[in-house]
């Protein structure tokens, strides 16, 4: 049975990334081994391929953390699962006791390949609605979201919310929520290029990270008054812009740093409008039991409903996994880089 493994032995743009044919590994006693039928390429693997990453690869390193398939070896401790389940690996990062991040997981683990093999806790039956690719590109982003936007946010009594990074899956996943708990979903996109596709997948409006007037055209947005709600992936010299258009007591969810500027940023300001700034991972919704169990089972109930449904922009092959990544780092994509196997 063919068994090929995407590793890279060095860091560096996408042509690091090389196949190989390697023999099949069991799994412990606590894992599952997936014959996997498609994986999400994201954003953090690419940081992570670049050494930007919070891990750091022992080298020659496999990568990916996403991924759907069926399960065709359990180990010996596993009563939740068994052999021919349709599954989906839901994205996480291993922790030492003070919750400070290790680099322990993701030299173990990897979805880029024809196998993975995975914590059983790490997975979750595929909802019979969804193809495999569908299936490998929910979990970053609406596990993501759901624990920034939905867990302990009072969301229900926001109206609108700001995306940056508006084309990306994270965002049009959270996008996604926010428009079923009826609120307005602005994009926030770098250039005014996908205007036309991000409003026909759901946004409200868009407007242009870039243009001078950014913080006029939220206020006109939003009738003077501000956003309440702002869910965030560029950070760096714009996250001033968002600063300056919150309403007081608005809350901004951080989850990534697509700019690596710094803002200048007053703490007055802060304290002025008692503005809450949360930094958020799905790493943490998925250390802790219980905030795990609701989002999966949240998200899940959406996808059965059709409530919440994928964006995919692009499926790529595994032979072809150096152009899917370079597809991503070309920006063009609107939803959720795929490969299938």
């Amino acid at each position: 049975m063919k068994n090929r493994i995407v590793r890279f032995n060095k860091f560096g743009s996408p042509d690091v990334l090389q196949i190989f044919e390697e023999k099949l590994k069991i799994p412990d006693h606590d894992e599952v081994r997936i014959r996997i039928k498609a994986f999400g390429v994201n954003q953090g693997e690419v940081m992570y391929r670049e050494g930007r990453y919070v891990s750091k690869p022992n080298f020659p390193s496999r990568l990916g953390s996403e991924g759907s398939g069926i399960i065709d070896l359990i180990g010996n401790n596993n009563i939740k699962f068994k052999v021919g389940d349709e599954v989906t690996i839901i994205p996480f990062l291993s922790w030492d006791i003070h919750g400070n991040w290790t680099s322990d997981s993701s030299n173990k683990y990897g979805t880029y390949g024809d196998t993975a093999i995975v914590p059983a806790w790490t997975i979750s039956k595929k909802v019979s609605n969804q193809s495999f690719e569908e299936s490998s590109a929910i979990w970053a982003q609406y596990l993501t979201a759901w624990g920034g936007l939905v867990y302990n946010s009072d969301i229900e009594k926001r109206n609108c919310c700001i995306f940056t990074g508006a084309s990306s899956s994270a965002a049009i996943g959270g996008m996604q929520i926010v428009k079923s708990f009826g609120l307005q979903a602005y994009a926030i996109s770098r250039t005014l290029e996908k205007n036309t596709t991000l409003i026909n997948i759901g946004y409200d409006d868009v407007l242009s990270l870039t243009d001078p007037k950014l913080e006029e055209n939220i206020m006109d947005l939003t009738n003077g008054i501000g956003f309440d709600l702002a869910y965030d992936c560029v950070g760096g010299e714009y996250f001033i812009n968002l600063l300056n258009t919150a309403k007081p007591q608005a809350l901004i969810i951080n989850y990534g740093n697509l700019n690596l500027n710094s803002s200048n940023i007053k703490t007055s300001l802060l304290l002025s409008k008692r503005l809450q700034i949360r930094y958020h991972s799905i790493f943490d919704t998925m250390r802790f039991n219980n905030q795990r169990e609701e989002g999966i089972n949240w998200i899940n109930d959406k996808i059965k409903k059709s409530i919440l449904k994928p964006i995919i922009s692009k499926i790529f092959h595994l032979d072809d996994i150096v152009d899917a990544h370079k597809y991503l780092a070309e920006a063009c994509h609107v939803g959720k880089v795929v490969v299938t196997t």
